[in-house]
């Protein structure tokens, strides 16, 4: 059983406490590093390697393999290592995948076996000595849960980082629980007494970055003790780039003081390939990966959603019934906004089962299906308040998405249509889990 030790110093009085970490033991199991490397095309000799998880490929800057050929879509194919193998998955792609000359959608692949999409051409390798990768015995790390092998290696990879006081980068797509993890760092580490401050980087412009951050009342000065959180951190201005480098390259703030407090970093996007592309200093890159965890999505750990679902309707204002058949339908869904996207739908549910509404069906299609109940006529059966809540809640993200798309998706535009604040509006786009990037590739404009 892991243990930290935190002291804290009140009235010349030394206390020191013990905290458990979650997760009964940790066991190593044999794992092969496989390799997905371009043989063909505009990015030849291009590769990324990995132990265990997912490899995305596609044009788009958040896949973990990123290709400049123009034939190849956004989100393109991704390979995935499970207990039987290598599984190959075509993402819905314009062109389509081919497998060995044959259009593939889905498919087992095996070292040596050709994959072409677009003009360019894939190959997999894999080594053919183990590497030995540590299992976490426990079912949850804070808010984080799940029993798949994919989240018990990121168990004991956090339980591992929360021993040690360097900075993190936690990688993964939007709604993953990236934060949630960072808070689990937090809550478990010798700086759990301290503050947990949150830097929303793509609220943060390059004007008001010095008063945001260094001010008096800023950040880093009122952040000692404790951890910084910098969310998105790929949107961090360039200008402020090198500011942050070179404190933690210095281990001063700006007039001297000492900096007494942990970094936390996390991305949807891959933060290696912004630094490809010069978007990100690579100095700061390797400063805030000293040690580095990436999150699965939802759709590669479905063995998580019954557990996981049990876990979120805990949180719900709305008790809801999950029986066998709806636990069923969440696990043959795919849950592109992952786990966020999960609450989401229990949240819905919660409603429409408080109204005699099972039609749980209803929740997994796109809310512009003309034959779907409206939200309003499901809402009118709740007391007053309580629908006023529901339908604020729901209101919100279809407003603030057509209010973006309808401005082109100017944040400027935006700000006078809607009368908030930039930092508002920021605010709120993120509270409904609405990126820019994200809205702007629904559209087909990014």
């Amino acid at each position: 059983m892991g243990s930290a030790v935190a002291r804290l110093a009140s009235d010349m009085v030394e206390t020191t406490e013990s905290v458990t970490i979650p997760g009964d033991s940790i066991t190593r199991v044999p794992i092969r590093e496989w390799t997905v490397e371009i043989i063909g095309g505009p990015d030849k000799g291009k590769s990324i390697s990995a132990l265990s998880g997912l490899i995305r490929v596609g044009s788009d800057e958040s896949n973990d393999l990123v290709l400049t050929d123009n034939t190849v879509s956004r989100k393109h194919l991704e390979i995935e290592r499970t207990p039987r193998g290598l599984v190959l998955r075509d993402l819905q792609s314009r062109n389509g995948t081919f497998l060995g000359g044959r259009l593939t959608l889905q498919a087992f692949v095996e070292p040596g076996d050709k994959i072409d999409l677009g003009k360019t051409r894939l190959t997999i390798k894999q080594k053919s000595r183990e590497t030995e990768v540590e299992l976490d015995g426990g079912e949850q790390f804070g808010d984080l849960v799940g029993i798949s092998e994919a989240m018990r290696i990121i168990f004991a990879e956090l339980r591992r980082v929360t021993r040690e006081d360097v900075t993190l980068l936690i990688e993964g797509e939007t709604g993953t629980g990236k934060e949630l993890a960072a808070r689990a760092v937090h809550a478990y580490s010798v700086r759990r007494f301290g503050p947990f401050r949150v830097v929303d980087c793509a609220m943060l412009s390059e004007a008001s970055a010095d008063r945001d951050l260094f001010g008096p009342d800023g950040v880093f000065p009122t952040s000692q003790g404790g951890i910084i959180f910098f969310d998105e951190v790929a949107e961090l201005p360039a200008a402020v780039q090198p500011k942050l480098l070179r404190i933690l390259e210095s281990k001063e703030l700006p007039g001297g003081k000492k900096l007494d407090a942990r970094i936390i970093a996390a991305t949807a996007r891959n933060l290696a390939e912004e630094v490809q592309q010069q978007r990100f200093r690579q100095e700061l890159f390797f400063r805030l990966a000293v040690a580095r965890v990436r999150l699965p999505p939802l759709r590669t750990r479905k063995i998580d959603i019954p557990m996981l679902a049990k876990h979120l309707v805990k949180g719900l204002t709305t008790p809801i019934d999950l029986s066998p058949q709806m636990l069923s339908l969440l696990e043959g869904y795919d849950w592109p906004g992952n786990v966020r996207e999960l609450r989401n739908v229990l949240e819905r549910g919660a409603l429409m089962q408080a109204t005699g509404n099972s039609s749980w069906l209803e929740l997994l299609v796109p809310s512009d299906r003309p034959d779907r109940t409206s939200l309003l006529e499901v809402a009118t059966k709740l007391a007053y308040h309580e629908a006023k809540d529901r339908i604020l809640a729901d209101f919100e993200k279809h407003y603030f998405a057509e209010v973006m798309k309808s401005c082109g998706y100017d944040i400027k535009v935006a700000e006078e249509r809607t009368g908030l604040s930039m930092q508002s509006l920021y605010r709120l786009l993120k509270k409904n889990g609405l990126r820019l990037k994200d809205l702007k590739n629904a559209d087909g404009l990014g």
